[in-house]
């Protein structure tokens, strides 16, 4: 397994509620209008592997420097 590039981890967030859902799983809303009140937001870095599959199961990197550095131990250890 190796990381092949790292990508902003992204969420549904809802704007009035602050609730978050999963951007993989199913839509957060249950109909139209509350559909409105749903964005998609960028939150922190994570990774994809050489096999297509996208993060390590583990909470986002903060930042890119950190997630470049999980990245650098993850692909140390795969050579």
């Amino acid at each position: 397994m190796k990381v092949i590039e790292i990508i902003g981890s992204k969420i549904w967030r809802n704007k009035n509620t602050g609730a978050v859902a999963s951007i993989f799983g199913a839509v957060p809303w249950t109909n139209p209008e509350d559909k409105r009140s749903w964005v998609i937001e960028t939150r922190g870095f994570t990774w994809r592997l050489d096999n297509g599959t996208v993060g390590l199961g583990r909470v986002p990197a903060k930042t890119y420097e950190e997630a470049r550095k999980v990245m650098n131990r993850i692909n140390e250890r795969s050579s």
